[in-house]
């Protein structure tokens, strides 16, 4: 009997030590990409995703993008060769900043989505539009900021497209 009651003992201390940990859990982060598309509000839904920082290296090439629908918003900020931290990041001549959209089809286009492009992907003399992309949080964990830009102009169909009052929050 004494047998028994030491071992329900224990296992009612073994239920009790482990029922009652904190969690762990401190991220507040929470998969977010909101902004408004030619004065249209849009709030991104679906495939969020941020490259993982690197555990050796500089964290210098970064890409994030988030959908709605099956439309995409993306971002992409190279420094090749330095961190990339708080701060803003202005789409310019030899930087390697850029966003690139594709929203639905348009009405020269139905059913297709022809992308638009502000800042550029490479370090070059010209750029497509202009913009910036403010990153007030970076770490292993998420990305998170602010953006605005203008696209340049689709050959295809002859628009360009105006991004205000973005907002980002996405897990890395």
């Amino acid at each position: 009997m004494k047998i028994l009651h030491c071992t329900l003992g224990f296992v009612i201390l073994f239920v009790f030590s482990t029922a009652c940990k904190k969690g762990n859990n401190k991220s507040t982060f929470q998969n977010y990409m909101r902004f408004s598309l030619n004065g249209v509000s849009v709030n991104c839904d679906n495939k969020f995703y941020a490259s993982p920082k690197l555990t050796v290296g500089q964290d210098a090439n970064i890409t994030f993008y988030a959908r709605w629908g099956d439309n995409e918003l993306d971002f992409q900020l190279f420094t090749f060769n330095t961190d990339i931290t708080t701060g803003q990041y202005v789409f310019g001549p030899n930087k390697a900043y850029a966003a690139e959209i594709w929203p639905q089809g348009t009405a020269l286009l139905p059913g297709t989505h022809p992308s638009y492009l502000a800042g550029s992907t490479v370090q070059s003399a010209s750029i497509e539009g202009s913009g910036q992309i403010t990153i007030s949080e970076i770490n292993a964990e998420h990305i998170r900021g602010s953006f605005d830009f203008v696209t340049g102009v689709n050959g295809l169909t002859s628009l360009s497209m105006t991004v205000t009052n973005g907002q980002f929050d996405i897990k890395r």
